[in-house]
């Protein structure tokens, strides 16, 4: 049961890509500056006032426009009143209107005398929703194979071990923690730097990256041989943390996918260990498939040291 949550909720995902891909859902961007207007659908948006908040070193802390959604001006001549509603539109924080997302996309970043707010509708936003739900209620249907003793063709322990397998396992156990400190520090950069910029001064950036950090430390363990029960435990975290980073580029860059280099990236691992799922019960499979999952999940954590080289909505060194 949960392969096929896992399985269908995968082909929506892929489902709403193509349809997306095929009809290319309205998208327009207006360049504005103070009272200056845009139609959109109907509608009139009026930029009131912009603004761009600093940090003391000179950093845009978040930028903002402050605009009014005219809606119903066809209607003056029936003697109706057009309805005017007054938002304020920043990084992280769009305003839905009549079936459009409105964003605070970029600004006169040397002038500072205009900024761009970009309307987005997408069609096919509930069928990527749904997608979300089923996947997270098939890797979650997996955790019960953290419970249930001997599940995945995990290897037992015998009662009594050896001077040399204990020696072993404790050199295990120090190389895999060796290598979960390096998520544990750059999420530590990350999540303790007040002065973010405006993309991730957002409530989702805990629980998106601190879902990845466990979910990839319990799958490296895995891969040293620790803890193999907890796999599903793991991916069901990755799939949240998937899912998560889905919904955060939805609200902040008004798209739930947009091919990133690490989007791209966190896809390929989840993959490999949903294949894992597949192939279990294959002792050799199953070792060598968390294997490349541990060196896939390194590569995805390391990738702030390549950003330089490929640029991406992820990159901000």
């Amino acid at each position: 049961m949960a392969k096929h949550f896992l399985h269908l909720g995968f082909l929506l995902a892929v489902g709403a890509l193509a349809l997306k891909a095929a009809f290319m859902p309205p998208r327009m961007q207006a360049s504005l500056k103070p009272g200056e207007s845009a139609e959109i659908d109907g509608g009139v948006l009026v930029l009131k006032g912009f603004e761009v908040p600093k940090y003391r070193d000179g950093r845009p802390r978040q930028y903002i426009s402050d605009v009014h959604v005219i809606s119903g001006m066809g209607d003056v001549a029936s003697g109706r009143r057009p309805k005017v509603r007054h938002a304020k539109i920043s990084v992280n924080h769009p305003l839905r209107w009549n079936g459009w997302w409105l964003y605070q996309s970029s600004y006169d970043a040397v002038y500072e005398s205009y900024t761009v707010i970009e309307a987005v509708r997408d069609p096919f936003l509930p069928m990527a929703a749904l997608a979300g739900v089923f996947l997270l209620l098939g890797a979650a249907l997996m955790c019960k194979c953290c419970f249930a003793p001997g599940c995945g063709a995990v290897a037992q322990a015998d009662a009594k071990r050896s001077i040399a397998d204990m020696i072993v396992c404790v050199v295990r156990f120090a190389v895999a923690a060796a290598v979960v400190m390096l998520p544990l520090f750059i999420a530590g950069r990350v999540l303790l730097v007040k002065e973010l910029v405006p993309a991730l001064q957002s409530p989702l950036l805990v629980p998106h990256v601190g879902a990845y950090i466990i979910a990839y430390a319990i799958l490296i363990f895995a891969a040293f041989g620790i803890g193999k029960r907890f796999v599903p435990f793991g991916f069901f975290l990755m799939t949240l943390a998937l899912v998560l980073g889905a919904l955060w580029g939805k609200i902040c860059w008004g798209d739930w996918w947009q091919y990133d280099p690490k989007e791209m990236w966190s896809l390929a691992t989840w993959l490999t260990f949903a294949a894992w799922f597949h192939f279990r019960r294959n002792e050799t499979a199953s070792r060598w498939l968390l294997r490349f999952g541990a060196v896939m999940i390194i590569l995805t954590l390391t990738w702030v040291n390549f950003s330089k080289l490929f640029k991406g909505l992820h990159s901000y060194v």
